[in-house]
């Protein structure tokens, strides 16, 4: 048997949706300071973000503001490295297509043919 949880007014859920697109709590932190349930938090913030019936510019700006100062942060050794290597992969697999395009207009089938064999 499910026991349902009372009634929450809005202005706690209006209170509990700020707190989270602040940005300062997650849905577990926030569940368990008000004592609701995590997903029913994540629903009245998707519902919100839906409808946007409450602005607040403070909440909106806010990774805004983040995203841009990241993106003029250095970036790490690893990251860049790992770039690097995309980079590199990329261009591997570019190779690899052309060569296989070129085999094909030459007659040599490479590429693995969908269907039944036969």
């Amino acid at each position: 048997m499910r026991i349902l949880n009372p009634r929450i007014p809005e202005e706690k859920k209006a209170e509990i949706i700020s707190a989270y697109l602040n940005g300062t709590n997650s849905y577990e932190e926030l569940g368990k300071y008000y004592n609701v349930e995590p997903s029913t938090i994540r629903c009245w913030v998707s519902r919100y973000r839906k409808s946007k019936n409450v602005v607040s510019l403070q909440a909106d700006t806010k990774p805004l503001e983040d995203m841009a100062r990241k993106k003029k942060e250095e970036k790490s050794p690893e990251v860049l490295a790992l770039e690097a290597r995309v980079r590199e992969l990329e261009l591997q697999n570019l190779a690899l297509n052309t060569l296989i395009d070129v085999a094909e207009k030459n007659g040599i089938d490479i590429r693995k043919k969908s269907g039944a064999k036969q």
